[in-house]
């Protein structure tokens, strides 16, 4: 069978999908477990009460935002989607702010003591995981920076270097195919 000729089909679509499916899936079982451990020892952080509730917080609010965008994605471009945009665009930008405030709660107790009693003491797999969460984010965060900074170098460059070619000069056209700096029409 002969592909429609309207369907383009690309090896690397399938993986980047795949690759995409299973990021998402890793990331709701890292969200569970961030509500999980912060629900079940929310009061065992005397150092910091506030990193479980950070991970209960923070794990609701990315399942809430993934949960709208897949439920965006089948609705189309009615007042429905709109709406959903919207809350998305808020719930990204809470997320943002929380993600900040969690990070002032979890470094400056670092390290804090993992023995139960004293004041110093938070739960380890608790703290540990919070701080392995929001250190993961911060990477990743740090290298897409990197990443689009050296991107919007090299197209910078690429168009600096290729300007030549982009500012038409008074032999040239838009549309012209041919290189000469000579006259169409002979000699002027």
């Amino acid at each position: 069978m002969n592909p429609s000729p309207h369907v383009e089909v690309r090896p690397q679509s399938a993986v980047m999908i795949s690759s995409l499916v299973v990021v998402n899936i890793i990331w709701w079982m890292v969200m569970i477990a961030a509500i999980g451990l912060g629900a079940t020892h929310l009061s065992r952080c005397p150092v910091q009460p506030n990193i479980p509730i950070y991970l209960i917080v923070l794990g609701a609010s990315n399942l809430l935002s993934l949960s709208l965008t897949y439920t965006r994605n089948n609705w189309g471009d009615d007042m429905a989607s709109i709406m959903c945009s919207a809350c998305m665009a808020i719930l990204h930008f809470f997320t943002f702010i929380w993600f900040f405030i969690g990070t002032s709660w979890i470094y400056p107790v670092y390290p804090p003591d993992y023995t139960p009693g004293t004041l110093r003491h938070c739960h380890k797999t608790t703290y540990q995981f919070a701080f392995v969460v929001t250190t993961l984010v911060w990477v990743a965060t740090t290298l897409m920076f990197i990443c689009s900074c050296c991107f919007a170098l090299l197209t910078c460059c690429k168009m600096v270097i290729s300007g030549h070619r982009l500012i038409p000069n008074r032999y040239t056209f838009y549309g012209a195919t041919s290189d000469s700096h000579e006259p169409a029409g002979g000699d002027v």
